[in-house]
């Protein structure tokens, strides 16, 4: 059998075929050397999340999630944190513009939000929300409501604590802490509570800035170093949660900066750090005990670097040292720039102020600071308010005290709420001033201990008002004598035994 032949069409079409192939294989070959050479845009790669997570040996692992999984985090994150968001509604009455910029309709302005903090139910959220109000009404994602009781506010940086009556035993589920120092632009962050009468709403976004001042509290020597955040705030979201994608709390939804006074894209949370120092003052003292350096200062620009004969733009400038005040003491002058605190580069005056503020009275801070072109170091002493320099020159300032948000405390380790006797009690019934018994709770039935009885004495301490009453309790032992007179004006001494947790 003889070799097949091929005819000379054939032959030819033999040929086409090759060269197309030899066409295609290199189009191929010169598509995969430009996707190598050139990548695609970022955004047609497929999306990833990195996950901090904190661990007790590392300070920051990560986790690469595709975005399925990172779909699932976001809905238990979710679920986690409405569990500690919750609900704060005054008993009556309500005084409040939800500090958005431009808030003018207070008919979104009779809700706020807060957040679990303690098992007992320490219960934190903004100043704004439960100022002028006496008692209020707090409601769970799951439906259960409290009634609850101030425990302390602290205006200059618009916190204070709540704290709801609990059943003998009973506790709740506080939100995991987060650590706010640890936060970037650019971070997941959920906003949690209930804006515009819609409770329990979760809302998604990042972390837009840090250190934000927009100079919005009215208060004397107001601290502000907010977070800034493109998840949706609005009025009632005041006093929320900020979580990161851990479920963690890293602020307090507190701001807008709105034309409208509602969401416009801008949202502001105290930062966790600075909320919890806070809190716990106000849960330990019943008010917060802030350190002072004695000073006034105001950032660096460019030309103020020059003229000092800087050579970067950093720092704060003393613009006042107060005579008396701990900057004075430890040697500062009118004039230095304070270039770090404790190996912290300082860049901001609200961020010189908030590491003052997270610092308590007598705390020692290590300063280096700028002076006639040199670079100087210093131990520097904080000064409580109590200290006779300290009191001198914020009388001079005109400093007025904290307003007091309300007259009325719960002293749960007492089982007691206290009230203030009003102007209108001693004006229509005759009672003296000072401190009222409003309710008593979970305490054994003891004789003469009622509603409505009047604390004159605590051991040997004479009360006059909600305050020194809380101080007293604070200061005594686990049993205390209760000097009281009762609704007939007969007065009356009982023993009191304080609760255990």
């Amino acid at each position: 059998m003889g070799i097949p032949q091929v005819s000379e069409k054939t032959n030819m079409l033999r040929w086409i075929l090759v060269g197309i192939g030899l066409i295609s294989t290199g189009l191929l070959a010169g598509i995969l050397m430009m996707l190598l050479m050139y990548p695609a845009p970022r955004g047609t790669q497929r999306a990833e999340i990195r996950l901090v997570e904190r661990t007790e040996t590392s300070p920051k692992s990560t986790e690469t999630l595709s975005p399925v999984s990172a779909v699932g985090r976001f809905r238990e994150v979710a679920q986690s944190a409405v569990q500690s968001v919750v609900l704060i509604s005054p008993e009556f009455g309500w005084y409040s513009s939800f500090l958005s910029l431009a808030d003018s309709d207070e008919m979104h302005s009779r809700e706020g939000s807060g957040v679990v903090i303690t098992p007992q139910g320490h219960i934190l959220t903004n100043y704004h929300v439960i100022e002028q109000a006496e008692t209020f009404h707090v409601l769970f994602a799951d439906r259960r409501e409290y009634e609850a009781y101030l425990v302390g506010g602290f205006p200059s940086t618009d916190l204070a604590v709540i704290q709801i009556v609990l059943a003998p035993g009973e506790t709740v589920q506080p939100m995991t802490l987060g650590d706010s120092e640890t936060l970037q632009p650019g971070d997941w962050v959920l906003a949690v509570g209930n804006p515009l009468q819609l409770n329990s709403t979760v809302t998604a976004g990042i972390v837009s800035a840090v250190g934000r001042s927009m100079d919005i509290l009215d208060a004397d020597f107001s601290v502000e170093n907010f977070i800034q955040t493109d998840a949706a705030i609005n009025p009632g979201n005041s006093g929320g949660a900020l979580v990161n994608i851990n479920a963690e709390l890293v602020g307090i939804n507190t701001a807008i900066a709105t034309n409208s006074g509602f969401y416009e894209g801008y949202g502001f949370a105290i930062p966790v750090n600075l909320a919890i120092r806070v809190a716990n003052d106000l849960i330990k003292f019943g008010e917060f005990r802030r350190g002072y350096m004695g000073i006034s200062p105001s950032d660096v620009d460019a030309e103020l670097a020059h003229a000092l004969g800087m050579t970067a733009v950093q720092g704060v400038f003393l613009d006042q040292v107060y005579r008396g005040g701990a900057a004075e003491i430890a040697g500062l002058h009118p004039g230095d720039v304070i270039l770090e605190i404790d190996g912290h580069p300082i860049q901001k005056s609200n961020q010189l102020q908030s590491i003052i503020l997270m610092s308590s009275p007598d705390s020692t801070l290590h300063i280096r600071y700028w002076r006639d072109e040199e670079v100087g170091q210093l131990q520097l002493t904080l000064l409580g308010q109590e200290h006779p320099g300290v009191a001198s020159w914020l009388a001079d300032m005109g400093y007025r005290s904290p307003r007091r948000a309300v007259t009325a405390s719960y002293l749960d380790q007492w089982g007691l709420v206290l009230k203030d006797v009003s102007e209108e009690s001693e004006l229509w019934h005759g009672l003296p001033g000072g401190v009222m018994i409003q309710r008593v709770v979970r305490q054994k039935d003891i004789e003469f201990l009622r509603e409505g009885v009047l604390i004159e004495r605590i051991n040997e301490t004479p009360v006059k008002s909600v305050q020194t009453a809380a101080k007293a309790f604070r200061e005594a032992d686990d049993i205390v004598r209760l000097f009281i007179r009762d609704q007939r004006d007969i007065p009356h001494m009982v023993l009191l035994t304080r609760l255990k947790p």
